[in-house]
C-alpha cells in the first residue's frame, strides 16, 4: 500500500500552488487548493486509489493549516491502508485538530496494526476514558500493566489517567483496574494518588486506608494516607501514619525525611532536631539529604539549626554554591550584611548565582551607598540574559522607590520599559510609584495597560481599585475592580485590605471593619493597620485604634501611613 513519505513530496509541490488573494473588503484569505475541492476515488472503485488521494489532500489540508479537514481524510486512509505509520499520523492529526472522537478512532486503527505497541495502548486508553468508554480503557491499561510490571505499569497509568480532563470518568476507570487486581498494592495506591491529585481528598484517604489495612507493610500507601489525612488538616492523624509507617520500615529515608517534614509543619522542634540526626545516620555521605535538612530547619525558623546543617555541607566540599547561597541568606536575615556579601560573593555557579548577584547590588545600597548599588544593577540590566536584566530593573526600581527617589525610579523604570515594552511588572512598579508621587492619572494609565494585555490580572485589579478608593471619589468603580480581584484572592491579606478600604469609603463600616480585621490577621502590616485604625475610631472605637496604632508602630516605627493617621487621629 502507498506510505505516507512517499506523497510527502508531491503535496509540498502543489502546496506551493495556493494562492494569497484579498476579497472586497481588502481582507487576506487562502485560496483552498483544488484537491479538496473535488471528489476523490471510491473505495469500492479502487482501494489504493482511495488511500492515495486521502493521503495526499490530508497533507494539502495541513500545510494550509486546515487540520479539521486533514485528520479527516487521514482517518479515511487508516482505516483502508494497512501502514501503522499512516495510522499514527492519523491520530496525531486528530489530537492536534481536538477531535477526540477522530483521534480515537484511528487510534483503535493504530492498536490493531501495532497490538504491542505501548505508546498506541497508551494514546488509545487515555482517549477512551475521554469518550466514556471507561471498561474498555481499563482492559487496556490492564495489558499495560501486564506488560511492564505492576510497580512502573501502574505508575504509567496513573500519569496517563492524570492528563483526563473527565477525572470522575479516570477514577471510575482506576477504580475498575483495582476490582480486577485487588491483590496488588501499587493498583490501590494508584487509585489513592489520583483521588489526591483530583483533590478528593475524602476518597483518597479511605482508598489508602483500605490499601493499608489490607497491605499492612505497603509503605507508599501509607504515606499517600498521611498526605490525604494532612490535606483533611489532620496532621496528628497523619503523623502516626507516618510513625507507623517508620516502624514497618525504620530504614525508609523517604519515610522518614516525610516524618521529619510533617513534624515541621506541626511545629513539633522537640523531636525534629532527633529525626534529623537519624536520617543523617542513615546517609552520613549525602550532601542533598543534608542541604533538604538545612532547608526544612529555614522553614521551621530554626535558624541556628539551618546555619549548622549548612556549615556541614560547606565543609564537606560537596553543594558549597547551596551552602554559599543559603549562609547569605541566613546572615542577610540576622542583619549581618558583612558576611552576607562575602557568601554571596562565593556563589559564582549554579541555579542560585543570578539571584546571588542580585542580592549583593541590593546589599551595596546599606554597606557602600546608592550609587554603588545602582552601578552594580547598572551592569546586570546589561546581562545578556532577558531574565537577568528585567530582575535587575525591577530590583534597582523598588530600591529606589523604598528609599523616596520617586524620580530616580521612573527614570529608570522609562529605560526598563523601552527594552521590556510589555513587562507587566514594570508597568505595575511604574504605576506604584506614580500613585506615591501622587500622579494619580498616570498610575491609572500603567495599572489599565496591564489590564489591556491581561483583563483579569489581579495585582492590577487591586493596585488601580485601591488607589481609586484611596485618592479620587470613584468609589463604585473602585469596588467594582476590588470585588474582581477578591474572587481570584479572597485569602490575600493585601485584597482583602482593599476590600475593607473600599467598604470604608462607600460608607459600609460595619462591613468594613470585618474585612479589615481579618485582612490584619493575615498579615500584621502598617498599611493594614492604619486602614483597620481609621475604621475603629470612625465607629467610635477609639481605644482599640489606639491599641493596633500602637502595635504597628513597635513592628514599623518609621511606617509614612501610620504617623500620618497617628498625627491625625492622636495629636
Amino acid at each position: 500500500m502507498p506510505r505516507v513519505l512517499a506523497i510527502a513530496l508531491p503535496a509540498l509541490i502543489l502546496a506551493g500552488c495556493a494562492q494569497t488573494h484579498l476579497n472586497a473588503s481588502g481582507t487576506e484569505y487562502i485560496e483552498v487548493p483544488p484537491i479538496l475541492s473535488i471528489p476523490g476515488p471510491t473505495a469500492a472503485e479502487d482501494p489504493e486509489a482511495v488511500v492515495l488521494f486521502s493521503l495526499l489532500a490530508a497533507e494539502m489540508a495541513a500545510q494550509f493549516g486546515d487540520y479539521v479537514q486533514a485528520s479527516r481524510y487521514y482517518l479515511e486512509a487508516a482505516r483502508l491502508s494497512d501502514d501503522v505509520k499512516v495510522a499514527e499520523r492519523a491520530t496525531r492529526l486528530a489530537l492536534f485538530a481536538r477531535n477526540h472522537s477522530r483521534a480515537l478512532g484511528a487510534a483503535e486503527r493504530w492498536l490493531a496494526l501495532a497490538p504491542e505497541s505501548l505508546e498506541a495502548m497508551q494514546l488509545t486508553a487515555v482517549l477512551m476514558v475521554g469518550e466514556g468508554r471507561e471498561r474498555d480503557a481499563a482492559a487496556l491499561l490492564q495489558r499495560i500493566v501486564e506488560q511492564l510490571g505492576s510497580e512502573e505499569g501502574y505508575r504509567v497509568v496513573l500519569s496517563l489517567l492524570v492528563q483526563s480532563e473527565d477525572r470522575d470518568a479516570a477514577l471510575r476507570t482506576l477504580e475498575m483496574l483495582v476490582d480486577a487486581d485487588p491483590d496488588e498494592p501499587t493498583a490501590w495506591q494508584a487509585h489513592a494518588e489520583l483521588a489526591l491529585r483530583s483533590d478528593e481528598f475524602h476518597r483518597a484517604r479511605a482508598v489508602a486506608q483500605a490499601g493499608v489495612d489490607r497491605f499492612p507493610e505497603a509503605v507508599q500507601l501509607r504515606m499517600v494516607l498521611a498526605r490525604a489525612l494532612t490535606e483533611l488538616e489532620d496532621p496528628d492523624a497523619a503523623l502516626a501514619t507516618l510513625a507507623a509507617a517508620i516502624e514497618v520500615h525504620p530504614e525508609r529515608r523517604d519515610v522518614r525525611l516525610a516524618y521529619a517534614r510533617a513534624l515541621v509543619d506541626t511545629e513539633d522542634f522537640e523531636r525534629v532536631r532527633p529525626e534529623f540526626d537519624r536520617l543523617l545516620a542513615l546517609a552520613p555521605d549525602d550532601a542533598d539529604l543534608l542541604l533538604t535538612i538545612a532547608l526544612l530547619s529555614l522553614e521551621a525558623g530554626r535558624f541556628s539549626l539551618a546555619e549548622d546543617y549548612l556549615e556541614r555541607l560547606l565543609a564537606s566540599g560537596r553543594r558549597i554554591h547551596d551552602a554559599n547561597y543559603y549562609l547569605g541568606r541566613l546572615h542577610e536575615q540576622a542583619g549581618d550584611l558583612e558576611a552576607a556579601r562575602r557568601f554571596y560573593q562565593a556563589v559564582d555557579e549554579g541555579e542560585h548565582s543570578d539571584d546571588a548577584d542580585l542580592r549583593l547590588a541590593r546589599l551595596a545600597a546599606d554597606l557602600d551607598g546608592l550609587e554603588a548599588s545602582r552601578a552594580l544593577f547598572a551592569r546586570l540590566q546589561d546581562d545578556p540574559d532577558e531574565g537577568i536584566a528585567l530582575r535587575a530593573y525591577v530590583g534597582e526600581a523598588n530600591l529606589l522607590r523604598e528609599r523616596g527617589a520617586l524620580d530616580a525610579a521612573l527614570e529608570r523604570l522609562a529605560r526598563g520599559l523601552i527594552q521590556f515594552p510589555r513587562s507587566e511588572q514594570l508597568l505595575y512598579l511604574r504605576g506604584l510609584v506614580h500613585e506615591r508621587a501622587g500622579d494619580i492619572p498616570a498610575a491609572e494609565a500603567d495599572f489599565r495597560a496591564i489590564l489591556e494585555m491581561d483583563p483579569e490580572n489581579v495585582s492590577a485589579l487591586n493596585a488601580l481599585g485601591y488607589t481609586l478608593a484611596d485618592r479620587t471619589d470613584r468609589y463604585e468603580e473602585a469596588y467594582d475592580l476590588i470585588v474582581r480581584a477578591y474572587e481570584q484572592r479572597p485569602d490575600d491579606a493585601a485584597i482583602v485590605d482593599s476590600y475593607g478600604w473600599v467598604l470604608y469609603r462607600l460608607g459600609r463600616l460595619d462591613e468594613s471593619v470585618v474585612q479589615l480585621e481579618r485582612a490584619y490577621e493575615l498579615m500584621q502590616d502598617g498599611e493594614i493597620a492604619s486602614n483597620l485604625a481609621v475604621v475603629l475610631w470612625e465607629l467610635g472605637r477609639r481605644e482599640e485604634s489606639r491599641a493596633i496604632i500602637d502595635e504597628a508602630l513597635q513592628l514599623d516605627p518609621d511606617h509614612e501611613r501610620l504617623l500620618r493617621v497617628k498625627r491625625e487621629l492622636l495629636d
